[in-house]
């Protein structure tokens, strides 16, 4: 062999050295880490409360973290021989013999029993937490300190209270079940029954064999109350589990019966009294996890009462009511009114249907608060918009006089004209004619005067009109005329093209340009510039709106060119800020839009309304 192949198989042979070591280390350096708890149990059948018990267990044992829980049911009660009990401490002494238990945890008088006499054979010295045992046996058994654990005190009173505070008409107390020592969890019982004899007349039938049981149920006056034991055997005939015993019980008993097995309830019993097994299982998890720790523990003796599980639907048979029912009863097969099943859901739905219904009737009581409101902001902008009408008709009393002037002296003039041309021989007909033609063009001129201011002066404010937005700026114009006359300013036009029509209430919207156009007229007064002149423009804007603008060469709005319709915002001396505010207002009621620029030279106001449907298409 080359020295090469000699160095290759030394490696191998080390690193597989190395693999051995750490496989046997790992285990041990586990089992030395962790915690092993061995559980023993007398037997594989378990019951509603040993199954609540051994659940709690497991779950207390699993949340303390790194502990590993073995579990063997012993099955002495299947085969109570000893030469079976030897072979099988023989049997866990091979077993555990690599991996001995740290703390054992033994359940009921046959396990703890079995383990005082086999533990030297199978894990001498080893902590035993014992649980669910009877507190009499376990003074008995004078157990080693290494021994420690809960015991139960099933104390007889404890059933004489549920019985005389369900049927306080109770006489007779029945216990029927196995003879001690068949009945280990009850050996204390015919004592504690002598005991209060005098509060309760206390038959024992446990003694006799199931037949003459049955007569003696069949034969029970009326006041009687039976308590049956479950771990029940009957001597006389073949071997028959409590379950089996209770039906026959059951099928004979003309009074309640009363058991200690939950998981018979719903099967006929009234009431199943029954340990707190939950609380038992923590207790017992506790202790295994102090003994491992190396803490010694005691003997304790709790005073743990029973805790009554009613059958809901034997309660109402027997006419018991909730009055009735002990301090701590647990109803089983109870169908809970809505109320009492949805009692949070029911309260939580009507407090948010309540906060609902307070919402609404907030809500309306606002709208209602809101429209009154508005409809009394209406009522003052239609006030203060008449006010402003008659204050802007009363600036021109002085310029319609005097335009009236010119066609009622022409009228005059033409009426007297016409006299005279009828006092000619023949009368002057084309003359007269022509004269009548004049008066009639001359009335019609003061007749329009007229009715441009009555229509200015008129409340209207809900009619609304298709109009042609170039036919009522043409009107303002014209009203406008003299008052342009007289401030010497020229007015002119740059309109659109006709029939862009706009639905709106004439009388308002000709008040918008009026005062936008006196405003401007204002601006120019101020401005004493040579250059005198407003454009009124109208176009197309958007597709489907109009645009009216008025272009002055006044003196623009300076700083405040977004606050200029704002109520009571001016910047004239004499000025009280309302008639832009106004225009604003009668602008935005016609879904419309109104704003300010600054131009050089000038201003431009400008406001756009919307095309009547159908005529921007």
């Amino acid at each position: 062999m080359s020295v090469r192949l000699m160095h290759r198989f030394l490696n191998t042979l080390i690193w597989l050295m190395l693999a051995f070591v750490v496989a046997g280390y790992l285990p041990t350096v586990h089992a030395a880490d962790g915690k092993r708890i061995l559980l023993l149990t007398p037997e594989s059948r378990r019951d509603q409360g040993l199954q609540e018990f051994y659940g709690q267990l497991h779950q207390s044992l699993e949340e303390a973290g790194n502990v590993t829980l073995y579990h063997e049911s012993l099955d002495l009660q299947e085969f109570p021989h000893e030469t079976y009990r030897q072979n099988l401490a023989r049997w866990f002494r091979d077993k555990y013999k690599n991996v001995p238990p740290d703390v054992i945890i033994v359940t009921g008088q046959q396990a703890l029993r079995f383990s005082l006499q086999y533990e030297k054979w199978m894990w001498p010295g080893t902590p035993v937490v014992f649980s669910l045992a009877s507190d009499v046996d376990v003074i008995q058994m004078n157990l080693p300190p290494h021994f420690n654990g809960k015991v139960l005190r099933a104390n007889f009173s404890n059933v004489v209270h549920v019985v005389k505070t369900l049927l306080p008409g109770t006489k007779r107390l029945v216990l029927t079940g196995s003879v001690p020592p068949g009945e280990l969890n009850r050996t204390f019982f015919r004592q504690q029954a002598l005991q209060m004899s005098d509060e309760l007349s206390i038959q024992d039938l446990r003694h006799l064999p199931l037949a003459d049981v049955l007569e003696e149920i069949r034969k029970l006056p009326a006041g009687s109350v039976i308590f049956q034991g479950l771990q029940s055997a009957d001597r006389a005939s073949a071997r028959q589990y409590g379950a089996d015993l209770l039906q026959a019980v059951l099928a004979q008993a003309q009074h309640p019966v009363i058991v200690d097995e939950p998981g018979q309830l719903g099967k006929g019993p009234l009431v199943a009294l029954s340990f707190d097994f939950s609380e038992l299982a923590k207790e017992t998890a506790a202790l295994a996890l102090k003994a491992k720790a190396g803490k010694e523990g005691s003997h304790d003796l709790i005073s743990s009462g029973f805790i009554p599980l009613l059958d809901n639907h034997q309660a109402e048979r027997w006419q018991i009511p909730d009055s009735r029912l002990p301090a701590g009863t647990q109803r089983r097969f109870y169908t809970p009114t809505i109320w009492e099943a949805y009692r949070w859901y029911l309260i939580a739905a009507f407090a948010t249907f309540l906060l609902l219904l307070i919402a609404v009737i907030a809500l309306v009581i606002e709208r209602r608060l809101h429209s009154s409101a508005v409809d009394a902001s209406r009522q003052v902008l239609s006030q203060i918009t008449q006010m402003n009408r008659k204050m802007t008709a009363s600036i021109y009393n002085e310029a319609i006089g005097h335009e009236l002037m010119q066609p009622l002296a022409a009228i005059l003039s033409n009426v007297e004209a016409a006299m005279i041309f009828l006092k000619r021989e023949p009368p002057a007909y084309d003359l007269l004619h022509e004269t009548l033609q004049n008066i009639r063009r001359d009335n019609l001129r003061a007749d329009e005067l007229i009715r441009n201011m009555k229509g200015l002066l008129t409340k209207s404010d809900t009619e609304l009109t298709p109009v042609d937005i170039n036919w009522l700026v043409r009107k303002v114009l014209n009203f406008l005329s003299i008052e342009a006359k007289v401030r010497r300013i020229q007015i002119r036009d740059n309109l659109g093209p006709d029939g862009m029509l706009v639905s709106i209430n004439i009388v308002q919207l000709q008040q918008v340009l009026v005062n936008l156009i006196l405003n401007s007229m204002d601006a120019i007064d101020r401005k004493k510039g040579k250059e005198r002149v407003i454009t009124l423009e109208t176009s197309l804007y958007a597709s489907d709106q109009v645009r009216i603008s008025v272009v002055d060469t006044g003196t623009g709005f300076d700083q405040g060119v977004e606050r200029v319709f704002e109520s009571f915002f001016t910047t004239k001396p004499e000025g009280v800020g309302l008639g832009l505010w106004i225009s604003a207002s009668i602008v935005q009621a016609h879904g419309g839009h109104i704003w300010a620029e600054n131009r050089l030279g000038g201003g431009i106001m400008r406001f756009k309304l919307p095309l009547l449907r159908g005529h921007h298409e």
